[in-house]
């Protein structure tokens, strides 16, 4: 699988180059442009194909960012923030309880961004504990779990919803899944490890379930 972007119309659009037999174009619910290609995909297609469905294309991304436009609200680490978009702004800035954007599209390339490096910088904290080496971070939107972990090639994934809980509980979920590369399974021997680094591990989970 290959991954790179492109700007067309002023637009980042995205491609993803994977085993697939047809090229499918996408708007999210973030206004963020993709598409699946078939590997060796020309890129003279691809240009193509947005420019036949360009009206289409500014259509969806328009409507999306005007649904926004309204105040909202969102959380950051258990904070609860107004979340303004403004569209003279270049950048999206945190002051005190309000969070300003110039789009919606704009706050979620920083709430992923945010959550990187807050996420990181708690898997910095607990590797030395760990004594493993983690070689890649995934950071998606995933609706079933907080987190998962593929011990063999050092891998952690992690839902970007978990930015949205206090900082005590995403700290678990990172020692639970960092734990995972060193016993790959959910038995005594997993949660003993945990208790050691925190003891409060089961009352951060029930809350974290809750």
């Amino acid at each position: 699988m290959k991954k790179e972007s492109i700007i067309f119309d002023g637009k980042v659009v995205n491609l993803v180059y994977k085993k697939v037999k047809y090229a499918r174009l996408k708007v999210s619910k973030e206004a963020v442009i993709s598409m699946s290609l078939p590997l060796r995909y020309p890129k003279k297609l691809v240009f193509c194909m947005l420019e036949t469905h360009k009206e289409w294309i500014n259509n969806k991304v328009a409507f999306i960012q005007n649904n926004r436009l309204k105040d909202d609200k969102t959380c950051l680490l258990g904070k609860i923030y107004t979340l303004k978009f403004d569209e003279s702004i270049k950048s999206v800035q945190i002051r005190d309880d309000e969070i300003l954007s110039p789009n919606f599209a704009k706050f979620s390339e920083f709430k992923k961004e945010f959550a990187r490096a807050k996420f990181s910088e708690f898997i910095d904290e607990f590797l030395p504990l760990i004594g493993k080496s983690v070689n890649h971070i995934s950071i998606k939107a995933m609706s079933t779990r907080w987190g998962s972990c593929n011990s063999t090639k050092g891998y952690i994934n992690l839902s970007l919803n978990l930015i949205e809980k206090s900082e005590d509980l995403v700290r678990y979920v990172v020692l639970h899944e960092l734990t995972h590369l060193i016993y790959p399974h959910h038995q005594k021997s997993f949660y003993e490890f945990i208790a050691k680094i925190m003891p409060d591990f089961k009352e951060r989970e029930k809350r974290l379930r809750g």
